[in-house]
């Protein structure tokens, strides 16, 4: 992972400030030392696997790095010693917190917060110089990186926090000091890292109870987690069919969400992410967008690829929601998948939900209520967890198969999918189920 630093100038008075340093350039940080070029610096980070340390010799080669270094005894003018990289990591994002005027919205949840950052970004984007963090790098060490290429004079600075661990959004927030939160909903994603989904909600309540002064949650009370949490700051209600709502959303003929007297029309191939629309505008309506120009953005929006695109292909459509999945983000396709219309064959594809510990084997076992035969008619499942859902299937279906093998899965599909079919696929990210059509 490397970040370009665009402000060199600021951001360079700022770094030569904290290290008592006369460096003169700048170009780029990575925990990468692969990526390293000319005149950037290196934290290199000791993992499970991999020791960045291993490599600080070899990026000093290069002309006028500089490297971070926390364990190793190498002496050069070029290296910064440190107590911990991963912390002085969050340090430096805090002194740029300090140099930039924006407002900072932060989006956290167990599901979607990527969608709902870029499509906030989008919105906001038409009318405000806006940043958002990159991708999804939401981590104490992905979040702070990509933040140092925010701008110091945007009005709004959209970023995503997430927490595989407990205290991390907490920390995120100490040093990124968001204005306005939201977080999208509460389930049990990462639970293994977590004792229980109440300690999930604490560590995602974190990002309303550590807001700057002045701060606005935006609360989803539709969510019974996320409506309990106690608050401190102002707060902003939006819901789906919920009257006690600030922002009421109710969907109308299908295409269209009524949010209290306004009508949104949605394009069809994102209409399923219409509780993100109602949450987007609740925020974008606060401060102070014009309708209009929220409609014109929601015409224009397309859907970050693997998050449940739509794709053309070969006379069939396959609904690509590949980049991960957690039971209930996986709930929340099928149903989505099992309601849509097909001329043909429905056929889903899951593989493994990962980071569930102890509760995998029940997790995936109980997807099969969610899984109808009237509405689907193929099942594949693949991955040593999937077999567990694969052994509850009911024998209503055209056919099910489970795989052990990629490779096999993939002529299988090819097999069986014909013209006109639909096809949903599923799965964490490390299972790549985008290799079955690819």
């Amino acid at each position: 992972m490397r970040v370009n630093i665009t402000e060199n100038k600021k951001f360079l008075k700022m770094f030569n400030r904290i290290y008592n340093k006369n460096i003169k350039c700048i170009n780029g940080i990575s925990i990468d030392s692969r990526e390293i070029r000319p005149n950037d610096i290196f934290i290199p980070i000791s993992g499970e696997k991999h020791d960045g340390h291993h490599y600080i010799e070899e990026v000093l080669m290069k002309k006028n790095t500089i490297c971070f270094d926390e364990k190793t005894n190498l002496l050069d003018e070029r290296i910064i010693k440190t107590e911990s990289n991963k912390s002085e990591i969050i340090n430096i994002a805090k002194n740029w917190r300090k140099e930039i005027n924006s407002e900072i919205i932060a989006i956290t949840g167990s599901n979607g917060k990527t969608t709902m950052k870029d499509l906030i970004h989008h919105i906001l984007n038409k009318s405000y110089k806006c940043s958002k963090s990159n991708g999804n790098y939401n981590s104490t060490i992905g979040l702070p990186l990509t933040f140092l290429n925010c701008k110091t004079d945007d009005k709004y600075t959209i970023v995503e926090m997430g927490a595989n661990k407990d205290g991390e959004i907490k920390q995120l927030c100490r040093a990124i000091k968001p204005n306005l939160s939201l977080i999208t909903n509460i389930s049990n994603a990462h639970i293994k890292n977590f004792k229980s989904i109440e300690q999930i909600a604490e560590n995602k309540s974190q990002i309303f109870l550590n807001l700057e002064d002045g701060g606005t949650a935006f609360i989803n009370i539709n969510d019974q987690l996320i409506k309990k949490i106690s608050l401190k700051s102002n707060k902003v209600t939006f819901g789906l069919n919920n009257n006690k709502a600030d922002y009421n959303g109710k969907i109308l003929n299908g295409n269209e969400l009524i949010i209290n007297d306004l009508k949104i029309k949605i394009p069809k191939q994102i209409f399923f992410l219409n509780e993100s629309i109602l949450g987007a505008y609740a925020i974008c309506n606060f401060i102070g967008l014009e309708d209009s120009i929220f409609q014109e953005a929601i015409n224009t929006f397309i859907i970050p690829k693997g998050r449940g695109e739509i794709i053309s292909k070969n006379q069939y459509k396959i609904i690509n929601d590949t980049y991960n999945a957690s039971p209930a983000s996986m709930k929340f396709g099928i149903k989505r998948f099992s309601n849509m219309s097909c001329k043909n064959n429905k056929i889903i594809i899951l593989g493994d939900m990962l980071e569930l510990g102890e509760h995998s084997k029940k997790e995936h076992e109980d997807l099969s209520v969610f899984l109808n035969p009237e509405k689907i008619d193929i099942v594949f499942t693949y991955g040593p967890k999937m077999l567990n859902l694969h052994k509850k299937l009911s024998n209503d279906f055209k056919y099910s198969r489970y795989f052990s093998s990629i490779s096999d899965l993939k002529k299988e599909f090819k097999n069986i999918v014909k013209k006109n079919d639909l096809v949903f696929l599923k799965g964490s990210r490390k299972m790549k189920l985008e290799e079955v059509y690819n």
